[in-house]
């Protein structure tokens, strides 16, 4: 009972003390007591000092057995307890000091490193999803590479298409993923992959050597319609040029490659201008001169006839392959778009090539038939047929050139007679007159020993003349009692034969006019030799005679030969001798004047 009177309980007595009650097992003991009976809390004093007691002495003997661990437990705990203080002053400066700069340190790294380490992990992540893309990509060059060395441009052009669409799913899947911290372009758009450049660059080097082999294609000899219609077809599809440019580099390629063959033909013959002039002839005689220019004429002409075949041909593939390629598409393109990749609309080449076109290759024939079809007179008529055989398979095309072949072929006719008469006859006269006649008439040849056959009477003057019924055709007999004027009959007639071959009725007024011109011009040096002799009267009258048959026999004959003869046309024998036409003008007006001179002459050694 306490001091106020009230009772107090044993629990409440030891609950008081603070010591007792701080361990659990101490309150579990203590609430134990309450409920143990009187004799049982008499004996517990006795039975605790017994324990108590007993385990002093347990405690002893083991200190006695055990201080050796004892003192190592007390060691050790003195150790943890210095360790946990260290420990504690550790994880104190850790969480202070340490925590807190590594924070600032990975904070900073991680704004300045962190978006190229993304972006790297980024591109790492997509090189292992696209690592199989990749690896195909890889290949596509080298595989383009054989494909264009092969010819197999479609596979080629397959490959590009499939490796530019790679190449763009790429460049897109780099963009949706960030793209990392490079700058943009210009542009605003992300700077492509170094891997994407480095195969766009090489697909392309691959692309342009297709189109070099392509263009190629197109100046190939030999080469048919296929080859170019496929060459054409894939540089479309490869979209590197305008259509009015592809087909200005198909007609640019076609022309220099016939160009080319013309030239080979060219060389392979060996013809020239000054190569078969007449001044190179080296015959010393008419008849070795005569031989020499027809081996010549024979070699031109061979020449102009493969060189006529080869343009006609080249031409005619020409004109047609590029109407065929370029001009023909429209009604089958609607077909082939889906099988060509090529647009369902494509625009025309400009016309300005197609109007061109025909002049163009016509320059390369016609200038070189106006240089050497001359040279190869007198076979003009096989080259005339063929010329005109050439301008009929190209009027199928639309390139008829007869009108233009008209003026060539008579200014060659005219041009080789030219050259011949100055051959032969010209060359055959001054010849002649050189032998017998020197500067002084009286040193020269007596004419009778050189204008007069011997074993022939000296016909009268009166006799020398035509006869009315004579043929255009026939030479006069009386020529044969000169033998001079007999040698150049013949050589004129041998010009008119070589004339008959080919005659166009334009070619007669220069033909006649060559013929005048030389007529004239002998005639005038047979007039002079007439005039400086100075022998007796018997060598005059054979001059007279001689210059009679000149003017009233051979001048005649030839003329009716080339109108009557080679023309066919009516002759008047009246027309060289026809009053002072001013209107007469070259070799007309010489050989009037010369025919003048002559009656002049004769009528005045007549008395």
């Amino acid at each position: 009972m306490t001091a106020d009177g009230e009772a107090t309980t044993l629990l409440d007595l030891f609950s008081s003390s603070g010591v007792l009650t701080d361990h659990p097992e101490n309150a579990s003991y203590l609430g134990g007591l309450a409920s143990l009976p009187l004799s049982d809390l008499l004996a517990t004093p006795t039975t605790l000092s017994t324990q108590s007691h007993t385990l002093t002495a347990s405690l002893n003997a083991l200190a006695h057995t055990s201080y050796p661990t004892i003192l190592s437990l007390h060691n050790s705990s003195s150790a943890l307890l210095n360790s946990l203080s260290s420990l504690d002053t550790s994880l104190n400066t850790l969480l202070d000091t340490a925590l807190p700069a590594l924070d600032d340190v990975a904070r900073t790294f991680r704004e300045k490193s962190g978006p190229t380490v993304i972006e790297e992990r980024q591109r790492t992540r997509v090189v292992l999803e696209q690592y199989d893309k990749l690896r195909d990509l890889l290949d596509v060059p080298v595989l383009m590479d054989t494909c264009v060395r092969n010819g197999l441009y479609a596979e080629a052009l397959a490959l590009a298409a499939h490796a530019t669409t790679a190449l763009d799913a790429l460049s897109t899947i780099r963009s949706q993923g960030g793209g990392g911290g490079e700058p943009p372009d210009s542009d605003g758009s992300r700077p492509r992959l170094p891997l994407v450049s480095a195969l766009q660059a090489e697909i392309a080097s691959s692309l342009h050597a297709m189109r070099l082999l392509l263009l190629g294609t197109l100046h190939e000899p030999g080469r048919k319609l296929p080859a170019f219609w496929k060459a054409v077809q894939f540089l479309r599809r490869m979209q590197v040029m305008p259509e009015s440019e592809l087909a200005l580099a198909f007609v640019s390629a076609r022309i220099d490659c016939l160009q080319n063959a013309l030239q080979a033909v060219e060389r392979d013959a060996g013809v020239s201008v000054t190569t078969f002039s007449d001044g190179t002839l080296t015959g010393g005689n008419t008849a070795d001169r005569e031989k020499e220019m027809d081996r010549r004429a024979e070699d031109v002409a061979r020449f102009l006839k493969k060189y006529t075949d080869v343009w006609r041909e080249g031409a005619y593939d020409l004109v047609t392959q590029y109407t065929t390629i370029f001009l023909e598409r429209s009604s089958s393109s609607h077909g082939s778009t889906s099988s060509s990749h090529l647009p369902a609309t494509m625009p025309l080449p400009d016309p300005v090539i197609k109007h061109t076109l025909p002049s163009t290759l016509l320059g390369l024939l016609l200038p070189t038939i106006k240089t050497y079809l001359g040279r190869a007179y007198p076979h003009l008529a096989p080259l005339a047929t063929q010329l005109a055989y050439c301008s009929s398979a190209t009027a199928r095309i639309g390139m008829d050139f007869r009108l233009l072949l008209s003026p060539v072929i008579t200014h060659a006719v005219i041009d080789g007679f030219v050259r011949d008469i100055h051959t032969s006859a010209e060359h055959e006269w001054p010849t002649t007159f050189a032998k017998h006649v020197s500067g002084h008439g009286s040193t020269s040849t007596p004419p009778s020993k050189w204008l007069v056959a011997s074993a022939q009477p000296l016909p009268a003057l009166s006799a020398i003349s035509i006869p009315p019924s004579s043929a255009a055709h026939t030479p006069p007999q009386v020529l044969t009692a000169f033998a001079p004027l007999a040698v150049t009959l013949n050589t004129y007639l041998r010009a008119l034969n070589r004339l008959r071959a080919l005659a166009p009725m334009g070619a007669m007024d220069g033909v006649l006019d060559v013929l005048n011109s030389a007529l004239a011009r002998n005639g005038e040096a047979l007039l002079g030799y007439a005039r400086e002799w100075g022998g007796d009267a018997a060598e005059k009258e054979v001059v007279r005679a001689v210059g009679a048959a000149y003017v009233r026999v051979l001048v005649p004959f030839l003329r009716r030969a080339v109108v009557q003869g080679v023309f066919g046309l009516a002759y008047d024998s009246e027309a060289p001798r026809k009053g002072e036409d001013a209107q007469q003008v070259g070799g007309a007006r010489l050989l009037m004047d010369m025919l003048r001179n002559w009656e002049s002459w004769l009528s005045e050694t007549s008395s």
